[in-house]
């Protein structure tokens, strides 16, 4: 009976302990206290003092009230902002919502690094978490996009959520790993062309909880793809999740809902679009309303821009040519990105939009097939800036030298971050990285610690010693490591005849201990045998004791 009691605890025990593991604390934000059922409210205004609430050993806080930005009224909270009834949270949770209000020109609380809203903590450094969250807004205030920005031990990520009227999307960011303190940071922002950026509830899970999120990706156009205009364009996304469905895939250019495919396959046509680069974008919404998204950049070009790829004719340098003529900056790009750009001035930039010299590169130069010459006595040197100067060879005499990978000074003595080795062979102003390290000692090693002459310090002697040094004998002490430093070969083998030592006190001590125990042993026999013998005379005792009475 008793097992059975103890295995039907075990397995509750293991029950609940995956209940907790796969969702850790779900939280609601309202400006005045709501209740729902395994919900932690946190309620307030974020704007004016730091809300915090904790859920099985997760808290969350507002961080400080100025990461928040308040609509006129000095408010960031507001209960019935959302859409009723929502489904991918509970109803009172979608309802009600924190907000920041990004002013009139639109400014004030898009992203900024360094400056999030809510503050995730309590969580194992060494662990990792799903996030899912949802906002929204049933105002007049333009919400679409709001963005949702998650970081930890690294970044992870921006997703926008369409929260304008939502009741049934949310975002989930996976595999989080929180800081080295245990803490997890969330951005809720708005973009330039959004008035305010909601949050309703957050939920969360251990990494190992199973929380669905899609898998989606653009297979067509490819990231930095260039269309010519007049022309229709197939964009091609795949979505799935494993133990869900896909309830439709949407696809945006930019922030514009151009197309929506409720099965597979996930094509879409997009008509003739007018010239200028764009961000497509698939949002891939699941059967329970949670959605992930995937972009690439394209640009669709005016015909008037296009300069043959196959050769042009007929045109002279004089009149015909690729640049500009007005004075601003001529750049060169690949992928939608500036790699090259060229200054009113002349001055050409690889990396970099502003060069300071007439060739400014931000990057490694490579000058392949350079000719061997020993003769030449000028050889290449820059400052700190990068800028490349000519000097004499024979003006570095006594200095650097090269050779076979090595740099040495005129000694030989080799030196890394510093050029100054101090008469060491090696010098080192940093720190190093080793896969294996040999230091041959010409000391002697202290194996005759072993030996049968060598004589243990007394203990009593040794006390005193600490007491007085505060450091082991033949161990170097803390002035002197200050001063010196370590000679790591002599260290070391001080270090094991300290351990050689120990070793041959613990011996001593054992063979005092199997002594007292062999002596312990003996005089439980005695004792044994004593109260045999007292058992044995009770007994002749209690039998005369009858007898007498007998007689009598």
């Amino acid at each position: 009976m008793m097992k059975k009691i103890y295995w039907i605890l075990l397995l509750t025990g293991i029950c609940t302990t995956s209940q907790l593991e796969a969702q850790m604390a779900s939280f609601n934000f309202s400006a005045a206290a709501v209740s729902v059922t395994g919900w932690t409210n946190l309620h307030g205004n974020p704007a004016t003092a730091v809300v915090t609430a904790t859920a099985n050993g997760v808290t969350v806080s507002s961080i400080a009230a100025t990461n928040w930005h308040p609509y006129t009224t000095d408010s960031c909270a507001y209960n019935g902002l959302g859409a009723y009834p929502g489904t991918y949270f509970p109803a009172n949770v979608m309802s009600n919502n924190w907000f920041q209000y990004n002013g009139s020109s639109r400014n004030q609380a898009n992203y900024t690094a360094g400056s999030p809203q809510l503050k995730v903590s309590g969580l194992n450094a060494d662990s990792t978490y799903i996030l899912r969250m949802s906002g929204s807004n049933t105002k007049s205030f333009v919400t679409n996009p709001t963005i949702y920005t998650v970081t930890g031990a690294t970044s992870y990520g921006s997703q926008n959520l369409n929260a304008q009227q939502n009741t049934s999307q949310g975002v989930t960011f996976e595999a989080v790993k929180p800081d080295s303190t245990g803490a997890i940071y969330i951005y809720v922002n708005t973009t330039t062309t959004t008035d305010i950026a909601p949050i309703a509830g957050l939920q969360v899970f251990s990494g190992s909880a199973n929380v669905g999120t899609p898998a989606v990706a653009i297979t067509n156009p490819a990231n930095g793809t260039i269309f010519a205009e007049g022309g229709n364009f197939l964009i091609q996304a795949t979505a799935s999740e494993t133990g869900a469905t896909i309830a439709k895939v949407d696809f945006y250019a930019d922030t514009t809902l151009i197309g929506e495919v409720v099965t597979a396959p996930y094509n879409f046509t997009w008509v003739d679009p007018n010239p200028g680069a764009y961000q497509l974008t698939a949002k891939a919404t699941d059967n329970v309303g949670t959605i992930n998204t995937a972009s690439v950049y394209v640009d669709v070009t005016s015909l008037n821009d296009y300069w043959s790829t196959t050769g042009n004719t007929g045109n002279s340098g004089t009149t015909n040519f690729i640049g500009n003529v007005d004075s601003v900056r001529l750049g060169l790009r690949a992928k939608n990105i500036e790699w090259l750009s060229i200054l009113p001035t002349g001055n050409i930039g690889i990396g970099t939009i502003a060069p300071t010299a007439q060739f400014h590169t931000t990057g490694t130069v490579r000058l392949a097939g350079l000719t061997s010459d020993s003769t030449k006595t000028r050889v290449l040197v820059s400052d700190t800036s990068g800028n490349l100067f000519y000097r004499s060879a024979s003006s570095l005499t006594g200095r650097w030298l090269y050779a076979n990978g090595t740099v040495y000074d005129s000694l030989d003595n080799i030196a890394i971050g510093t050029s100054n080795p101090q008469g060491y062979k090696l010098a080192v102003n940093g720190t190093a990285i080793f896969t294996k390290v040999k230091v041959k000692t010409a000391g002697t090693w202290p194996d005759y610690v072993f030996g049968k002459d060598y004589r243990l310090p007394d203990l009593a002697w040794l006390e005193s010693y600490l007491a007085q040094y505060r450091h082991l004998p033949d161990i170097a002490s803390e002035a002197e490591v200050q001063r010196d430093g370590i000679d790591v070969g002599d260290h070391q083998a001080a270090l094991l005849k300290k351990v050689e030592e120990l070793t041959l006190y613990l011996i001593d001590e054992n063979k005092r201990l199997q002594v007292q125990a062999g002596q312990m042993k003996a005089q439980s026999d005695q004792l044994k045998a004593q109260q045999d013998r007292l058992d044995r005379q009770q007994r002749e005792i209690d039998e005369l004791k009858r007898l007498i009475a007998e007689k009598k």
